[in-house]
């Protein structure tokens, strides 16, 4: 145990990249500020943050290492021991923790060392110290200003004080962009068809299938609009969704990002300089509902319904025409047969005398 814990051996184990800590509440400060600490679910960040007081208590100052069994702190915290090997896992991933020596039961203790007890894992408390570079700069995209330093001096008019204030800079996210950008960056082929709607094809799991569906399109949605890169997927998905329930579709979307429902477009200086995406979108999207919340009918529903509306006067008219035409041949066929008719000069001018001769007294002539 004591040349598991001696600085040689401790620092074998580090990895190449990163330090031991100097201190428990400087490797406590940096588990709080890691990135991934804000992209976890709320319970696994509590079941992480439970872990890490245990080690904060439980670790050796001298030599900056936790000894101890998974057992021991699953009892400790009241989890299971799947819990707390999946929190020793994560800080391993985001190297906070380093393996000094792995834990050996007693069934696998050789008889040589006359020990008859387990031997618990030693972690070393190491953090970081590659300092993350800076976002790419995507070279195929115009990047959206942050700042209205860009915008002309007319453009600050059309603000308000009622208008929603920009969101201040934090670690979430920054994460939460980084998360985007990697997920848009493993994208090989549209996520989502621009004109399809989101409605899942096959009724088993209806609602994990629109949950993934309404997913794919938003990341194909901030994909087609930069603006929206900023913001989470997750975002993305709450404001669009009552329009995908509608059966609108990505190009729907974006075509309300820039036009109004009155088929005015939006200028330029509205979009650049925006600091507060998410209230952009929701301002955008909402001048597309009506009173009550509902969504309007999109552009693409709008096409759709005045085509079907053109096919079905045109098959009415075709019906009428084809109604006409049978009466028309059904006639002659129960009529009495007669001569051949006289053609229309010809009894015009006999009706014309025959309206004389009534005038004149004389009996009328046969037409």
């Amino acid at each position: 145990m004591e040349h598991e814990q001696s600085k040689a051996v401790v620092l074998r184990a580090v990895p190449k990249g990163c330090q031991l800590a100097k201190h428990v509440a400087a490797w406590r400060r940096a588990v709080l500020e890691h990135p991934s600490l804000e992209l976890i679910r709320a319970d696994a960040r509590a079941n992480l943050l439970a872990v890490v007081e245990i080690i904060c208590c439980q670790q050796n100052p001298a030599s900056r290492t936790w000894r101890t069994t998974w057992d021991w702190v699953a009892a400790k915290i009241d989890r299971s021991r799947s819990t707390v090997a999946r929190v020793i896992r994560h800080l391993r991933e985001c190297g906070l923790l380093a393996v000094v020596a792995t834990g050996r039961s007693a069934a696998r203790t050789p008889r040589s060392t006359g020990r008859t007890q387990g031997e618990a894992p030693v972690y070393a408390l190491i953090h970081n110290t590659v300092q993350p570079a800076g976002e790419p700069v995507e070279l195929t995209d115009t990047p959206v200003p942050t700042k209205w330093e860009s915008l002309s001096p007319h453009a600050r008019e059309e603000l308000s004080p009622k208008d929603a204030a920009s969101p201040r800079p934090t670690r979430k996210r920054a994460a939460q962009r980084r998360e985007v950008v990697a997920a848009l960056s493993r994208r090989t082929a549209p996520l989502w068809p621009r004109h399809a709607t989101t409605e899942p094809l096959t009724r088993r799991g209806i609602r994990r299938a629109r949950k993934e569906t309404q997913r794919a399109a938003a990341l194909e949605l901030q994909h087609e609009a930069i603006v929206l890169r900023q913001l989470t997927t997750a975002h993305v998905v709450s404001v669009c969704k009552p329009f995908f329930e509608a059966g609108w579709t990505i190009a729907d979307v974006l075509t309300a990002l820039d036009w109004t429902p009155q088929g005015t477009r939006y200028g330029f200086l509205t979009v650049a300089g925006i600091e507060n995406p998410g209230a952009w979108l929701t301002a955008r999207m909402r001048a597309w509902t009506h009173p009550d919340g509902t969504p309007l009918r999109s552009r693409d529903q709008r096409v759709a319904a005045e085509a079907a509306q053109r096919r079905a006067a045109a098959r009415a008219a075709a019906e009428r025409y084809a109604a006409r035409t049978a009466a028309a041949e059904a006639v002659p066929a129960s009529a009495p047969a007669s001569g051949p008719r006289r053609p229309f000069r010809q009894r015009w001018a006999a009706q014309i005398a025959a309206g004389q001769n009534e005038a004149a007294g004389a009996p009328a002539s046969a037409p």
